[in-house]
């Protein structure tokens, strides 16, 4: 059913709305007669309820009556003999209480269940007298029994009464047998009723239905009709744009949707009209435009040739006096005492070298022959912490090395360089005022590492760090490229990479040639 409501065909929303309203009327009335029989069957236990109360009630009745005519007779006979009293009282009841009017019947016995009078309806068999001399030492109190009369079972309820004067047990008791009798006459009739009040629902169920399902597809075949003629007038409009007649069209709701189908064929023949004429030209727009592409692309080659071999030139340039500065600052060391300012001169030299540095393999990476040679890293790290000890002086502080003897490493030079110098040299930056920088170079379960660690602030994103350009701390400086440089050639020569920063130190891991995969 889902999968065709999902057509949205308007016959096939016809065929689901009689469903629907199918489905609804027989809930209606299934629900109406549940009501009814719900209750019919509370009438039905109200009606046994009350038919067991009114026995109970006539029982109450004559008992009382009955207790009030013996103690009025004993009044009058309690001077005569015993026998006389019984004798009387019995006459008396039976011409006084003549339970033939009632239905029901009386019984008197006395202490020793000698039976002083009794109805004809009552059977006084030994088991029905001993229960009601049981029941009699309640005081007044209901009792329900069986008797057997005819062959038939015969339910009864007695209401029984101790007139203690006399030490006997009086009572009244109604057959209630009957009941059943009531209550089937009592189903039979609502049966009657029930299946009457079920005709009447159905049958107006049915034509509210029929009414309803003629009303509803007289209106959709009016909706049809008008829905057809916008569609084969929009088909029509699609190939002549010509607006749809809305005289034709009765609902207004159609009415609107018209005259707005019809705005928008004008604007499209509008359109139309201004693409015919915007086509006309548009070839030589085109051509226009593809010669100022070209141009601009041309142009853009050329910028990017003059850009490259600027910075080459300008690189190769920087390379002259930077090493002419650094050979005469080593010269004067030589033959004088050292210069403290000449010491700050030749540690800002050295971080112009080592920029210089990182400029040069940008602008030769893709053309330098990446030669592998083995290196003794020991002499190289030491070498390279010798070269960066007056930077860290004009920085206030200090470097220590813990470089283990005869390590050696199968790796370019020129490369091997920048990774050294740029992590030297930044954690030189980074680092708090005197404060030492440690560089360690050992071997550990297989693997060379390289390591070095400073004081400084907390690395807050750890995973960007190597992104070019990317720094953590504008004001200090620099062109956020050294790390990348790092990262990229860490990369291509399979030297695993790990960084720890938690605020009091900050180390950088590198592990060359490792037997084994290295996990951070």
């Amino acid at each position: 059913m889902f999968k065709i409501w999902k057509k949205h065909s308007i016959n096939q929303i016809n065929i689901i709305a009689i469903l629907f309203a199918g489905i609804f009327a027989a809930a209606s009335a299934f629900v109406i007669i549940f009501n009814e029989y719900i209750e019919f069957e509370k009438d039905i236990v109200e009606t046994e309820v009350n038919y067991l109360k009114n026995q109970k009630r006539r029982a109450v009745e004559q008992t009382s009556r009955l207790y009030r005519l013996i103690n009025y007779r004993y009044s009058e006979l309690k001077d005569e003999e015993p026998n006389i009293q019984n004798n009387n009282i019995a006459n008396e009841v039976g011409i006084v209480l003549d339970d033939s009017n009632t239905g029901g019947y009386i019984f008197i016995y006395d202490k020793n269940k000698k039976v002083i009078y009794k109805s004809k309806k009552f059977n006084d068999d030994g088991f029905v007298v001993n229960k009601l001399f049981i029941a009699s030492n309640k005081g007044g109190s209901f009792l329900t029994f069986v008797v057997q009369k005819d062959g038939e079972t015969i339910e009864n309820l007695a209401f029984i009464r101790e007139f203690k004067k006399l030490g006997w047990v009086i009572g009244s008791g109604m057959s209630i047998g009957e009941k059943d009798i009531v209550l089937a006459q009592k189903t039979e009739k609502h049966r009657n009723k029930i299946t009457g009040f079920m005709l009447k629902i159905i049958t107006l169920t049915l034509f509210l239905y029929l009414a309803s399902i003629l009303k509803y597809r007289y209106i959709t075949d009016k909706l049809s009709k008008e829905i057809k003629f916008i569609v084969s007038s929009l088909k029509k409009a699609s190939k002549s744009y010509t607006s749809i007649d809305r005289s034709k069209i009765k609902f207004q709701e159609f009415r609107e949707i018209t005259s707005q189908a019809n705005y928008m064929l004008l604007k499209l023949k509008e359109k139309k009209s201004a693409l015919e004429d915007m086509n006309l030209n548009l070839e030589s727009l085109v051509q226009e435009k593809t010669k100022e592409l070209q141009e601009s692309v041309a142009y853009a080659s050329e910028l990017l040739v003059y850009q490259d071999k600027f910075l080459k030139n300008a690189v190769h340039e920087i390379n002259t006096p930077l090493s002419i500065i650094l050979m005469n600052i080593d010269l004067y060391n030589l033959k004088f005492e050292r210069n403290p300012y000449l010491i700050k001169i030749e540690t800002a030299v050295k971080v112009l070298e080592n920029i210089y540095g990182d400029l040069s393999f940008i602008v030769k990476k893709e053309k330098e022959d990446r030669r592998v040679d083995m290196i003794n890293f020991t002499d190289f790290v030491n070498d390279r912490v010798e070269y960066f000890f007056d930077v860290a002086v004009g920085n206030r502080l200090k470097i220590k090395s813990e470089v283990d003897n005869e390590i050696f490493v199968l790796f370019n030079e020129f490369e091997l360089q920048r990774l050294c110098d740029n992590n030297i040299s930044n954690a030189i930056k980074y680092s708090y005022i005197n404060q030492d920088v440690h560089v360690r170079l050992y071997s550990d379960k297989g693997c060379t590492v390289f390591e070095v660690q400073n004081s400084g602030e907390k690395i807050i994103d750890k995973n960007n760090i190597f992104s070019r350009y990317y720094r953590e701390d504008n004001a200090r400086g620099g062109f956020g490229l050294g790390l990348n440089i790092v990262k990229e050639i860490c990369d291509n020569s399979g030297v695993h990479v790990e960084v720890k920063s938690d605020g009091n130190k900050t180390v950088f891991r590198y592990f060359f040639e490792c037997s084994r995969m290295v996990t951070s």
